[in-house]
Parts: C-alpha cells; structure tokens; sequence
C-alpha cells in the first residue's frame, strides 16, 4: 500500500450528487431503510458512481492499481470504485468524492460492509502507509504505535497476507535478493580496482543498476510498497547509493 493523491472532484459530482443523494434518500424514507429498497430501483438509484468520469480520476489516482493491495486488475479482478463507509450503513456517503477509493475486486470482497466508522481501518489517501506497515519477507506486518490497530485491522479485513497476494511478493523478493548479490559483488569490483578508470567504469555499472532497481519502486508499478520497504532496509543498496553519491560529489 502507497499513499496516494486524492484528484479534484470530478464536475458531474459537483453538478448531479445533491440531486441523487436526495432521490436515494427519499426511497429509504418510502421504504423504510436502505436494504429494503427493491434490487433494480436501488442499482438504478446508485448506479451514477460508476459513472466514467468518476472512475477515470479515481483510477488513474493509484496508477489504475488497487488502493490496498496494489496488485493490477489482471491479478486481482478489475478495479472497481469501492466505497470506504460501506453505502449499506451509511448511505448518505454513497456519491460523497472523499468516500472512493479504486480496489481491485478480490480486496472489494473481503472488505464487503466492513463499517470504517466503527472499526476504522487505513486509508490511503488520508494516512501515509509508510508509516504504518512494513514486511518481514513477504508478509505485511503493522508498526507499533498510533495506527496500529488500524493497521491491523486494514491486514485482516483486506486480506493482505493472503496466499494470492504473498505468492507475488515472494517471486519479487527471489529478484530483489538477486539484485543484492549482484549488486554486493559490483562493490567489491569497484574496490578492488586498480585505477580511477576503472573504478569510474564501475561506478557507472553500480548505478545504471540502481537506477533499474529503482523502477520497481515507482508508484505506477505493482507491489511498489513491498519493493520500496525492501529497498530501505537493504545494506547492499544503501552502501552503493554512497559509493555513487560520493563519486559524484
């Protein structure tokens, strides 16, 4: 999970979500709540959220990845606008911009009507979630500290630490490890050589590495999160970044 930007609202919201708020809210008053509204009306009622040009900002918001899991729609079904406060509970937010996120289907599932009100969870468009999760191998722990019972909770009711999300994680991990090696074994070339071409050859080699590295942690990428936890606790891709930094200063 990354944090993520929330764009400007979109016009048709700004235009229209006054209007069918209040039309969905006079059919819970004819009805008596929300689930007793007729399938067909209510899917006709609240359909507008799914309207274009509320999924295009939305989605290109998380690179067009899930908000939770960061898998691609290939791997965790397509990505759908997901309502943070379930709109069952509280459907007074069911056209509310700040109540999408884009989730993939699989975490839309888990999370079904998990209400955030009672037992919140993290949102990443409000909480960094650098600051709430790391890893340990594959698998997505919560810090300690203020957001960890939140953190807790996104794991557990997002399905985080699923086999179809660890599996991924951990082919990720075989290359990132292998990158370390190779990597440990260009430092030493570049201390065990005898001149300063050499060693300016070697430099060069040590950071056109990085950079490939690096393109794992993009936010367009999948998994990013995980790449970038890996990236800050790894010894090799810190002594290398030194290596380039103080050739280049």
């Amino acid at each position: 999970m990354i944090k993520l930007q929330r764009p400007k609202k979109p016009n048709i919201l700004v235009l229209n979500e006054y209007s069918w708020l209040c039309k969905l809210q006079a059919a819970i008053a004819a009805y008596g709540s929300y689930k007793k509204i007729p399938k067909e009306q209510k899917d006709k009622l609240i359909s507008h959220y799914r309207h274009q040009e509320i999924k295009t900002p939305l989605f290109e918001s998380s690179s067009q990845k899930c908000a939770f899991c960061e898998c691609m729609p290939a791997e965790g079904g397509h990505i759908e606008v997901e309502h943070f406060k379930p709109k069952s509970i509280h459907p007074n937010s069911t056209f509310e911009w700040i109540n999408f996120l884009p989730s993939c289907r699989k975490c839309n599932g888990y999370k079904l009507d998990h209400d955030t009100v009672k037992e919140p969870i993290i949102n990443p468009y409000e909480t960094d979630p650098e600051e709430v999760f790391d890893y340990e191998a594959f698998r997505i722990n919560a810090k300690k500290g203020p957001h960890e019972i939140a953190g807790n909770k996104t794991i557990a009711i997002c399905g985080l630490n699923s086999a179809g999300l660890m599996q991924p994680r951990a082919n990720i991990l075989v290359s990132l490890f292998s990158f370390s090696d190779s990597l440990e074994l260009a430092i030493t070339d570049y201390h065990e050589a005898s001149t300063d071409i050499k060693k300016r050859n070697r430099v060069r080699n040590i950071n056109q590495a990085i950079e490939r590295i690096e393109l794992l942690v993009d936010p367009g990428e999948k998994y990013s999160g995980f790449c970038k936890d890996f990236l800050k606790k790894c010894e090799t891709y810190q002594k290398a970044k030194e290596i380039v930094e103080q050739v280049a200063a």
